[in-house]
């Protein structure tokens, strides 16, 4: 939440980023910040859905590697990347989250992964779960997080409001288990 509110105090006055960060909470994230976060666990966890979706290799990359998203996601979503990506890239984020809602956080999610983890030669350096986060968090070559890039491969990935819908279903039967 700081995180959030940090980017807003440099983005206009303390009053306003105050009620702004409460608006953002309270409409888009909404579950995020109570007990046990289950909100975020829930976003966490079709994050991995989609992505294993999308990219079955990568899926398969992830599970073989014990890599629950929930491990290095939900950084990434309370924080709405404030923290991974560059600045001008959190902010074209942050435009289409406040136009869109969470789903934009999710795609940016499933986006990072699977620019992170495309190329076959960086799965096969990732043989664990520690080198896989220590890549993540460390090494992950900056010129993918660019703005023009990463908005770019967000935009283009073709997740419908189904395919949104079963996963968040799927995810939500299997936490409620």
């Amino acid at each position: 939440m700081t995180c959030i509110a940090g980017i807003l105090l440099m983005l206009m006055p303390a009053e306003q980023a105050f009620w702004s960060l409460v608006s953002i909470i309270n409409k888009y994230l909404p579950g995020y910040f109570s007990p046990g976060m289950p909100a975020v666990q829930l976003d966490c966890r079709v994050i991995d859905s989609l992505v294993c979706n999308i990219d079955p290799k990568i899926g398969e990359f992830l599970k073989r590697n014990d890599m629950e998203a929930t491990y290095y996601t939900i950084g990434w979503l309370q924080c709405a990347y404030t923290l991974t990506l560059p600045r001008k890239t959190v902010l074209r984020i942050w435009d289409m989250f406040l136009c869109e809602g969470v789903k934009v956080l999710i795609k940016a999610g499933v986006t990072l992964i699977l620019l992170a983890f495309s190329d076959k030669k960086v799965r096969k350096t990732c043989d664990s779960l520690e080198k896989a986060l220590e890549y993540l968090k460390y090494k992950l070559p900056q010129h993918l997080l660019e703005e023009e890039i990463f908005v770019n491969k967000l935009i283009s990935l073709n997740i419908s409001e189904e395919q949104f819908k079963v996963a968040h279903f799927a995810q939500l039967a299997r936490l409620e288990r």
